[in-house]
């Protein structure tokens, strides 16, 4: 994967350093769009001020380009930025009311910052593009918002609906089994935990820690055993087996 981004990289780089002679064959928003990925690139390796630098040569490029905007959200909100942030996305969605990227984003930066309703209100949004491609990472998404403010109900109903989307989403599987599992409903909680079992191998660690409590509350001593000991020997320095070591269940 490292390779393959860095390939990716230098590609970029031969983009941005032909930029100036191409000019003139090159339209406001394919020099845009360049800057742009060249931003989220120099973004996912935490370069922040490089990626600010590029995504504002974007805007300048094309002021009307909304995934600049987006970018330039999205490293704010990263720097704490959070009125800048605010602000840029706005802008973004202005610029392209049905992207549904803009709107994921959006929806996550109002959660974590706490603010659940307008969050999940953006999240929803972008769930109205029909060619949307992941509608299950945005309701796994708003799930997680929903129960982070404490709405169990409302949670449990978004994880559900992504496994409608998208049967084999593991993180919409896991947390449903979770919910189940605080509800005391133990076979339904065993259910999706097998399914992640099958679909997983190894089994991350929160899936081996939901084993270890589910075979516990059902009384099954052997598979319990069973997840403890897989949890210990692949995960030894995880919080779930300080949990384990210290019967925190």
């Amino acid at each position: 994967m490292m390779k393959w981004m860095q390939r990716l990289m230098l590609t970029m780089l031969a983009l941005t350093a032909v930029l100036p002679a191409a000019q003139a064959e090159t339209s406001s928003e394919e020099r845009a769009n360049i800057r742009t990925q060249l931003a989220a690139e120099y973004f996912k390796r935490r370069q922040f001020g490089v990626a600010m630098e590029e995504a504002r040569k974007a805007v300048v490029a094309d002021p009307k380009y909304a995934p600049a905007y987006n970018m330039l959200a999205l490293i704010n909100m990263e720097l704490r930025e959070d009125s800048a942030a605010r602000d840029y996305f706005r802008q973004a969605s202005a610029l392209a009311p049905a992207d549904s990227d803009i709107h994921h984003n959006y929806g996550y930066f109002l959660c974590e910052r706490g603010e659940t309703s307008a969050g999940i209100a953006e999240y929803m949004a972008a769930l109205k593009n029909p060619l949307y491609p992941v509608p299950d990472k945005t309701l796994v998404a708003a799930g997680v918002c929903a129960e982070k403010a404490g709405q169990q109900k409302e949670a449990q109903g978004y994880f559900e609906r992504a496994l409608r989307y998208r049967p084999e989403n593991a993180l919409a599987k896991l947390s449903l089994a979770n919910i189940l599992l605080a509800q005391g409903k133990l076979p339904e909680s065993r259910r999706y935990l097998m399914e992640l079992v099958k679909i997983q191998n190894p089994a991350p660690v929160e899936v081996l820690w939901l084993g270890v409590r589910v075979e516990r509350k059902l009384g099954n001593r052997p598979g319990e055993l069973q997840y403890a000991d897989q949890l210990r020997r692949l995960y030894p320095e995880s919080l779930e087996a300080s949990r384990l070591l210290a019967g925190q269940y």
